[in-house]
């Protein structure tokens, strides 16, 4: 009996040390997985090849192209840098400070025709330094070797200079060639004297030929060549007939709605900066005006933020 246990002791053991080399094999198994998991897997370019390959350089992301409303503050800190004569840091600071622009608020745009001109334009540029504002200024080339003073001025307070020919010639009297000669001279001009380049044209009298006519089609070619408009306006203030008084200058200048009943937010005014008249006038309209919550700004800004926008060949009267 003893014999037969001792047989049946050994052949039990068996089947014992087969599942414990099953489970050596198994758990052996699950460590080198667990081994390969650790160190990752190696870059396929090193599987294929053995060697690493080269890392791809990463394609930089275009710069993006600055806004109008960046290149319109960049340009005036120049001028006001240039010809502002601020003292300091803070002073540019605080010019620039006056240049900034709530598309949300009423915009008004006031406009001097035949100018530059001693004392007038003078006058009418200390109002816009006292509070801050801005006008555009439709020049004509011969006075501007006369009046650089007033023209840097206008530079550095942030208003704009605009085209209203050489010698307030009227176009539709003029040829092609003509035509080119009494604007582009006065963009010359300025370009070569100040670096500025003019943007707006204003036609003396306001006469750019009938719809469809040889004159507005070849008028309108040069504006687009030049990246440049027509500018007409909303309402005059008059103030070149004898019976106007500042009073009445005034009184059209802060109508809510003129005669056609077209409303003053979105307008372009027409003024001329040769008379003491229309200064005292204007001295008048931009403090009442801001009490009303309006931003008196250039032409260009006017349509710039407007939901049209600015197009080079168009002729604008107002910004609606």
């Amino acid at each position: 009996m003893a014999k037969k246990r001792k047989r049946y002791r050994i052949k039990a053991t068996k089947p014992l040390l087969i599942m414990l080399a099953f489970v050596l094999l198994l758990m052996l198994a699950v460590l080198i997985a667990l081994f390969s998991c650790t160190l990752g897997t190696a870059p396929a370019a090193v599987q294929a090849t053995g060697a690493p390959s080269a890392v791809p350089t990463p394609t930089p992301s275009p710069t993006p192209e600055p806004s109008w409303e960046e290149l319109r503050l960049a340009e005036i800190e120049h001028y006001v840098r240039a010809y502002g004569n601020c003292p300091d840091e803070a002073a540019v600071e605080a010019r620039m400070a006056t240049m900034v622009i709530d598309p949300e608020q009423k915009m008004v745009a006031f406009t001097f025709d035949d100018g530059p001109r001693d004392r007038i334009t003078d006058l009418v540029l200390d109002v816009c330094e006292q509070y801050g504002v801005r006008a555009t200024f439709f020049i004509n080339g011969e006075n501007i070797a006369a009046h650089e003073e007033q023209l840097m001025r206008m530079l550095s307070l942030g208003c704009e200079i605009g085209n209203h020919t050489w010698e307030h010639t009227n176009v539709e009297e003029l040829s092609a060639a003509e035509m080119r000669e009494e604007i582009g001279r006065v963009n010359d001009a300025v370009r070569e004297r100040f670096g500025y380049t003019i943007r707006l044209f204003r036609p003396p009298y306001i006469k750019y030929g009938e719809k469809g006519s040889e004159t507005r089609n070849t008028l309108l070619a040069l504006m687009i060549e030049w990246n440049m408009a027509v500018v007409n306006h909303t309402r005059s203030t008059h103030d070149t007939y004898d019976t106007y008084t500042a009073e009445k200058i005034y009184r059209r200048g802060v109508a809510e709605t003129d005669e056609s009943k077209k409303p003053l937010a979105g307008s372009i005014i027409l003024c001329h900066d040769k008379a003491k008249k229309t200064a005292e006038a204007f001295g008048r309209i931009v403090p009442e005006l801001l009490s009303r919550g309006y931003q008196l700004v250039t032409v260009s800004e006017l349509l710039h933020y407007s939901d049209e926008g600015f197009h080079a060949g168009w002729i604008y009267s107002s910004a609606n």
